[in-house]
């Protein structure tokens, strides 16, 4: 069966930022009802997290009363450098040069690894025209995203379009939705 995920992922927000937004979005959550105040044992890979509030079907636009029974059903925020990707399965990447689509050719785990560890930007040259760019610039399919600030939900249904630019207004800055299983 296993559990699904959503990211809301900030990629253009500065390092030394996140925790600020970070508290700064969950409060708004909060306050929305999206998210409940009180924290528990709700989140995969997180000591605790925000079960959904009253309000959660702002995010989703139903109704979901299998997810209120969950375990995880959570909601938690990530402050540090993550490579956000969709769990299982492979991924294709788009070169927005020339158009082409294709898997991760050989130095794309190299280009992840520098631009996780800080090392440099993580270059990555599309196989087809040889346009090089950094890892982060790239579009996967289905979304992955590179960042130090994003914001994670366990187990709701999929995030209406309109919660997705709401949640963009509100942080100020461009997210990319990644979703998954595992």
């Amino acid at each position: 069966m296993g559990d699904w995920f959503q990211n809301l992922v900030a990629p253009d927000l500065a390092a030394d930022r996140a925790n600020a937004e970070g508290d700064r979005m969950r409060s708004w959550l909060i306050a929305e009802e999206i998210v409940s105040p009180e924290t528990k044992d709700c989140v995969l890979g997180a000591d605790v997290g925000h079960p959904p509030g009253p309000q959660y079907t702002k995010a989703t636009g139903r109704a979901d009363p299998h997810l209120l029974g969950l375990w995880s059903n959570g909601f938690a925020v990530i402050t540090k450098r993550t490579v956000f990707h969709s769990g299982q399965g492979g991924f294709e990447l788009f070169c927005s040069a020339c158009k082409s689509k294709f898997e991760p050719p050989g130095g794309w785990s190299d280009a992840v690894g520098e631009w996780f560890k800080r090392s440099g930007p993580g270059m990555l040259a599309c196989p087809a025209c040889g346009l090089s760019r950094p890892i982060v610039e790239w579009q996967h399919d289905p979304p992955w995203a590179f960042g130090d600030l994003g914001f994670e939900f366990w187990n709701w249904a999929q995030f209406t379009q309109a919660f997705v630019k709401r949640f963009e207004e509100q942080l100020g800055s461009r997210v990319v939705h990644v979703y998954g299983k595992l």
